[in-house]
Order: C-alpha cells, then structure tokens, then sequence
C-alpha cells in the first residue's frame, strides 16, 4: 500500500513513564534536514509519490550526477542519499523543495520502520539460524556443528537454502505496527516502543502502519 514516509536517525533506546508510573522502552528517532528532490508523475514515472534528499555533504565531495540532478532541481543543499515514497494520489503539499519534519506523522498512532540490521560477520549455524546445540557432556564430540546437511546416495547434494554457516546481519528489515508514543516538534524527535533495526545514528525510513 501507497503511503507517505520520512527519514529518521536512530539516537538510541531509553525509557517513558506515564502518568500512572508504567515505564515504556522506547527509540528515539531523529529527523534529519531533508527536502523533496523529485515530485513522480504518473505520465513520466508509472506513479505518483515523491522522492526525498538526505545526508547532507560539502559540494566538493558529491558526485557529479547528484550536482546535476540538484541543480536541475533547484534544490542548494548537497544531499548525497535519495529515497522514494509513493503515494496513492498527487498531493500538493509534497512539492519541490518542500523541506519535512516530524509534523508529516503528527496524528499518526502507529508506524512501520525500516532499517539495516546491525553486520555480524561469518557465523555458524547456531547463532545465524538459531539451531541447537549438541550434548555438552564429556565424549559427545558434537557441540556446535551444522549437524547432517544431506544423505549420501539420494539426492546426493546439498538442497538449495540449507541452513548452513555464512554471513549474517547487514539486511533490510522493517518491524511493523510500532506504537508512536511522543512526536516532539521542538527537538524534530520521535518516540516509538519497541526496538529498531540498525545500529545507532544509522538512517531509518519511517511511514505510517498499514496495520493500524
């Protein structure tokens, strides 16, 4: 589903008490400068929606493609990072160069977020997939290994997605539904329960639930 979004930068997790004393986790998500760089078409690009710069560099140490296509724009910030947002119908509000903050999502009860998991290198089958250790008792000879990958005879191979030993992290990941608890204009902040992907002041792409 088509909706609005925004890009946040994770600040880290803390705590919330309410009125009644009950303590809330919450993340703190930062809202960067960031402008609308492109408003998408139907007639030129298949749909409606917009496309949003971020991560602001010096001119010097921006690419040539994105010089051009800021200067096409209008647009005197020199954002190096760009992200899209369709939309069911054009809306006027998202026009070029229109610069957003956190009162895109003020109203909104619950978002979707999504991130780059934090890497963890090579690992085993135990940690990457959450398989089960072996005996730990003297003589078992098997701990932390894979255990069986395949018969012999028949099919005589490795099935296709075995999970084996190999890279883990580093993969989009969105958690839906979070509870937003505070959206504080002042400070460009928001406050969403529960946990985030990604390592901290790592960029979050933030849109409206389509759960909610």
């Amino acid at each position: 589903m088509a909706s609005h979004g925004i890009v946040a930068q994770k600040v880290g997790m803390t705590r919330m008490v309410d009125g009644q004393g009950v303590m809330t986790p919450v993340t703190l998500l930062q809202v960067s400068k960031q402008k609308v760089t492109k408003v998408l078409t139907p007639e030129r690009d298949g749909y409606h929606g917009y496309q949003i710069g971020y991560y602001e560099k010096p001119e010097k140490r921006l690419r040539k493609p994105d010089i051009s296509r800021l200067k096409k724009s209008g647009i005197n910030e020199g954002f190096t990072r760009f992200k899209e947002f369709r939309l069911e119908n054009a809306d006027a509000k998202y026009a070029l160069g229109t610069e957003l903050d956190v009162a895109l999502l003020e109203g909104v009860k619950a978002v979707d977020c999504t991130g780059i998991t934090k890497g963890r290198g090579f690992q085993g089958a135990i940690k990457r997939h959450g398989s089960s250790s072996g005996r730990a008792t003297h003589g078992s000879c098997y701990h932390n290994r894979p255990g069986s990958i395949g018969s012999n005879t028949s099919p005589a191979r490795v099935w296709k997605n075995k999970k084996m030993p190999g890279h883990m992290g580093v993969d989009q990941v969105t958690i839906q539904n979070l509870k937003v608890v505070v959206v504080d204009k002042e400070q460009n902040l928001i406050a969403v329960k529960g946990s985030i992907p990604g390592f901290t002041s790592g960029y979050i792409f933030v849109k409206p639930s389509i759960k909610a």
